[in-house]
């Protein structure tokens, strides 16, 4: 080797480790990866799920030795749901832990408060455990979404009933919070398209647990067909009034309620989702699809409790952030972090989750949705592919 080449190695190895001077929460041997998330409020059932299926993930890859020769130090921090917890999370987790990047946080109100200083900070915000169009919309480059909007599955599954049944008559039951306004943009946008006729909207609090009355009002109003935006408990207690009332209409809402708890309660039988992701029947994976059957196995060797749908996603995502990190390089930085996710085509999780595809202008992955429907205690597919 020449003096030259010998001065242009030593060069390049100077600038090499500027960058990764320069690159937050990355060193020789670690990536620090951060996420808030709801371990012990009211939505822990998906917040410890998708918490335990990342770290899944990335105990996988570090046991096989990380990521070009670095480990991965996945960081998590409880905020219970609550937007202050999730600010002093993200707080500790950006400036005190000085992670890479954060991916998960659990929350549209909660992701909305933390992301400006987030992303000033110039750590990239990664699959948002919320599908909220504010996640990805307007297009940022150190943010990514990975679930399907809320807009976008209200959409999807309205249509679908509407085509299946012929109704025309629809009414709206949401939370009156930021989730809430999204489901009804997408209500709107399904009653614009299809030319439906809204006969009623009801707003409630999330602390509202009696809904005889709402009920009253929507079935009176002549509705043919029930829309909800509502997260688990009052899924459970609205859905529940519904059928007390003798109210035999097709419900439908979205992603949050597709859990097992759900359709192991025998008043929630018929209650139909549209959702980016759906339940497999892991004991039928045994035959039909061992790598699923294996990994449910793994998962309650370590976690020492059955999978729901959230501790899939979580593995999924974490299985993205993977693959962007492999293809960003050694030289690793937010930027190339962030641009690497353009080159994700036609990638399909071993869950046979929907297809997903990014680029510079795509900034949400899933082409379709799943639409499951509680039969007899369980959670059933019945259409792949949805269109939204």
């Amino acid at each position: 080797m020449t003096r030259r080449t010998l001065q242009a190695a030593a060069l390049a190895l100077c600038l090499g480790g500027a960058a990764l001077a320069d690159t937050q929460g990355v060193t020789d041997t670690e990536i620090r990866i951060g996420s808030y998330s709801d371990l012990s409020g009211p939505v822990a059932v998906w917040g410890v799920a998708a918490t335990n299926g990342q770290r899944m993930r990335y105990d996988e890859v570090n046991a096989e030795g990380g990521i070009h020769g670095r480990k991965i130090t996945f960081l998590v921090e409880d905020m219970q749901y609550q937007v202050p917890l999730a600010v002093r999370a993200a707080n500790r987790l950006v400036n005190r832990d000085k992670v890479f990047a954060m991916v998960a946080n659990v929350g549209t109100p909660h992701n909305n408060a933390t992301m400006p200083k987030q992303l000033a900070a110039g750590v990239p915000n990664v699959f948002p455990l919320t599908a909220a169009l504010s996640m990805f919309e307007p297009a940022n480059p150190l943010t990514i979404g990975y679930l399907t909007s809320y807009r976008d599955q209200t959409v999807g599954g309205m249509k679908y009933l509407v085509e299946a049944t012929g109704k025309k008559k629809v009414c709206l039951q949401t939370q009156a919070t930021d989730f809430g306004a999204e489901v009804e943009l997408g209500f709107d946008a399904a009653v614009r398209d299809l030319g439906l006729e809204v006969t009623a909207v009801g707003r409630h609090r999330t602390a509202e647990t009696e809904f005889t009355g709402s009920v009253t009002s929507l079935k009176n109003s002549g509705c043919e067909i029930l829309v909800l935006g509502t997260f688990v408990r009052d899924t459970l207690q609205m859905y529940t009034a519904v059928r007390e009332a003798g109210w035999d209409v097709p419900v439908i809402g979205n992603m949050v309620p597709l859990i097992p708890l759900i359709a192991e309660t025998p008043e929630m039988d018929g209650l139909y989702v549209a959702a980016p992701f759906a339940l497999p029947d892991f004991e039928a994976a045994r035959e039909t699809a061992p790598a699923v059957h294996d990994w449910y196995t793994r998962y309650v060797a370590e976690f020492g409790q059955e999978p729901n749908p959230q501790a899939q996603i979580g593995y999924v995502m974490a299985d993205l952030v993977v693959t962007a990190l492999k293809a960003a390089g050694p030289d690793v930085t937010a930027e190339s972090f962030m641009q690497a996710f353009n080159g994700i085509s036609d990638y399909r999780d071993i869950f046979d989750g929907p297809n997903i595809s990014y680029s510079k202008t795509k900034r949400s992955g899933m082409d379709s949705l799943i639409l499951s429907q509680v039969q007899n205690g369980e959670w059933v597919v019945i259409k792949e592919e949805l269109p939204f």
